[in-house]
């Protein structure tokens, strides 16, 4: 799929951040952003709308935060292949109307960490933690996503297996990235390369790197991924570090800046670009005016 349309459309747009978006349109505080899908549909389709107006080619699901109702079970308060299911009812129909000039716009399956450290956690160990993934991205094949996106990984063994569920258990492509701090490494200290290596054993279909830091301390990761990568690769950066104003972390990048380091990660080796925290449609307009004039 990825090498089907990098070939079509030269680079690949991802969406804005859904987080802060999904704050601006009522989130409670401790709520389940995936809880949204169900109690207020009509907030997140306006968020994928946005984002399909401003020129992204793919909407990620709001399905981020499923794997943790899926640990909570019983607890929780929304069911979680409910919000799973009504996170991708929402994508799609955003998608529907397609994009500017009419251009399909696709939909991706959202899975992130689980929580608890895998194997550190009672009752938590891989065979567990891939039958969770197992079945998010069983549910999400047959809610019609795209693809799956696995992001904000930090563990390896996480990743892999996220990955391996992925791609035993449907036939969609499989987008895997990690977050990695300016030294270069993840939380769990695993390497660019290392991490290349990994995905794409465990049959990754495009790789790269999501969150944590902005555009241009991002570069040199993407630089190490993309050369050990076989497959297309992916940058999804943060506006920037954030700062603290009256007690909430604020993002102070301008679209103009995060488009300026976005042209950076796309000339570093990155075919697929988007935004992650504190970034909002109006970033991915100025990066979809730099990809069509031409600069990169």
């Amino acid at each position: 799929m990825f090498g089907r349309l990098l070939a079509e459309r030269g680079r690949l747009l991802l969406d804005s951040a859904m987080g802060s978006a999904l704050i601006e349109g009522g989130l409670g505080r401790g709520e389940s952003s995936s809880a949204m899908n169900l109690r207020a549909p009509e907030v997140v389709q306006a968020i994928h709308r946005r984002n399909i107006e401003a020129g992204c080619d793919i909407v990620t699901a709001n399905t981020f935060g499923v794997g943790a109702l899926l640990i909570q079970g019983q607890k929780a308060k929304w069911p979680a292949a409910d919000a799973l299911r009504a996170g991708l009812v929402c994508a799609r129909e955003a998608a529907a109307a397609g994009g500017p000039g009419g251009r399909r716009i696709y939909t991706a399956l959202d899975i992130g960490p689980l929580g608890p450290i895998i194997g550190f956690t009672d009752g938590l160990g891989h065979e567990e933690a891939r039958g969770f993934f197992a079945e998010q991205v069983r549910a999400g094949a047959d809610a019609g996503a795209d693809f799956v996106f696995i992001e904000t990984m930090s563990d390896l063994e996480e990743m892999r297996d996220a990955v391996l569920a992925a791609k035993e258990n449907t036939s969609l492509p499989v987008l895997c990235t990690m977050t990695f701090a300016e030294n270069g490494r993840t939380f769990m200290g695993t390497d660019p390369a290392a991490f290349a290596k990994a995905a794409q054993s465990a049959g990754a279909d495009a790789i790269g790197v999501n969150c944590s830091l902005g555009p241009l301390a991002m570069v040199p990761i993407i630089r190490e991924i993309a050369a050990a990568a076989r497959v297309p690769v992916a940058a999804q950066p943060n506006a920037g570090l954030p700062v603290m104003k009256n007690g909430e972390a604020c993002y102070e990048m301008t679209a103009g800046e995060f488009a300026d380091g976005i042209e950076q990660l796309l000339n570093a080796g990155a075919d697929i670009v988007g935004g992650c925290c504190g970034t909002t449609p109006a970033f991915i307009a100025r990066i979809r005016a730099m990809m069509t004039s031409g600069k990169c």
